[in-house]
């Protein structure tokens, strides 16, 4: 078996790309031929990007550089849910720079590039920029231009997964599934997208099937304790998200479920905890901080959740529960004025919220009698 240096996954002997992150394998003997070259920084990437001209190269020459930009610039070929790193600025910066270059080739050859892994670095550079349409067209031309490609139609799936496409994306799993069974990550979004269809019981299936196929795997160990969560599971959720903050202790996301699941279980100390564990990985981390202002509240903490919810909305001010809650504290602290104001700002960004309406006729109410 070769093990892959970026992502670790074992790959059989005389593989050359990784079956995962479908990056470059070591060679198992002797490496034949010229050796490799060596690894550009970001700024010898842009400066060769910048010199390129995909009018005086041919074609095919052009593509290759293009490829190898996104390759040496670390791009990924296979969408994660939760990625332990996220991509930078330089890189998306570098992506959009190779989308600018493959547009001129089209323009001057008349005719549109359809390589495959081409095309499947710039839908994965889409997506991660949030323009799932975009990258839903790359990932589509990389699937009908390789038909036997498991990677392309597990990316096409995650775009159609993004853009709430459901039908469609447990096609593209499937498919994905049919070209190579083994494809955890497929298994894994074909629950995931079964969770936001409202099926968690059906999901919880196939994150068994994928964690089958790797038990080392943080993120399915995650999908299912986040929905053994939502079904009311909270013992089985906490088992199965302690299993993933130990494979990859910086999960932000196991750590505020976590938190959740004891909450849920009237472990309110040990859900302080496990907030304030997220907040030591990610200190701006919204959920973190919404949830230990509620835990604060339950603890009677008036001025600890009011603190909370302030850094709550210091990162998301346009949340419509961060400001019920805040005001929440605020009426019971005794300043109705300032809790008034929270709720008609909840009901600004929301006006179905019921919580905020019914809390702010009752201090309407109470303002008639009280001179509010």
């Amino acid at each position: 078996m070769i093990r892959c240096p970026a992502c670790g996954t074992a790959n059989m002997d005389g593989s050359t790309i990784c079956k995962k992150c479908r990056q470059a394998l070591p060679a198992t003997g002797p490496a034949p031929g010229p050796p490799a070259p060596e690894r550009r920084n970001a700024r010898e990437l842009l400066e060769e990007l910048k010199a390129l001209d995909p009018v005086s190269v041919e074609p095919p020459g052009v593509v290759r550089s293009l490829v190898d930009m996104l390759l040496q610039a670390d791009i990924p070929v296979l969408i994660e849910n939760y990625p332990a790193q996220p991509v930078s600025d330089i890189q998306k910066f570098l992506a959009g720079m190779v989308e600018e270059k493959l547009e001129e080739l089209e323009r001057h050859t008349g005719a549109p590039v359809r390589d495959s892994l081409l095309m499947l670095y710039l839908g994965c550079a889409a997506y991660i920029n949030g323009d799932f349409e975009r990258a839903l067209g790359r990932f589509t031309v990389a699937a009908e231009t390789d038909r036997t490609d498991a990677v392309a139609e597990y990316d096409r799936g995650m775009a159609l997964q993004s853009l709430g496409r459901y039908e469609e994306a447990m096609e593209s799993f499937t498919r994905a599934i049919s070209l190579r069974p083994e494809f955890e990550q497929a298994w894994a979004n074909k629950a995931r997208t079964l969770v936001l269809q409202g099926r968690g019981k059906d999901a919880l299936e196939y994150f068994e099937r994928a964690l089958c196929l790797d038990r080392s795997d943080p993120v399915a160990w995650f999908g299912k304790g986040a929905t053994e969560e939502d079904i009311g599971q909270y013992e089985e959720a906490l088992r199965c998200l302690d299993t993933a903050i130990r494979l990859r202790p910086d999960f932000v996301q196991a750590w505020n479920y976590k938190g959740d699941a004891l909450y849920h279980l009237g472990r309110v100390e040990e859900a302080r905890k496990a907030y304030e564990s997220a907040l030591l990985v990610r200190p701006h981390d919204f959920d973190a901080w919404n949830n230990l202002g509620i835990v604060h509240f339950t603890m009677k903490s008036l001025d600890k959740a009011l603190d909370a919810f302030n850094k709550a909305l210091m990162v998301r001010v346009e949340s419509d529960d961060a400001w019920l809650n805040k005001g929440t504290v605020l009426e019971l602290k005794g300043d109705l004025q300032e809790a008034l104001a929270c709720y008609d700002r909840a009901l600004r960004l929301n006006p179905e919220c019921d919580q905020a309406r019914k809390a702010r006729e009752k201090l309407y109410t109470l303002g008639m009698t009280s001179g509010l």
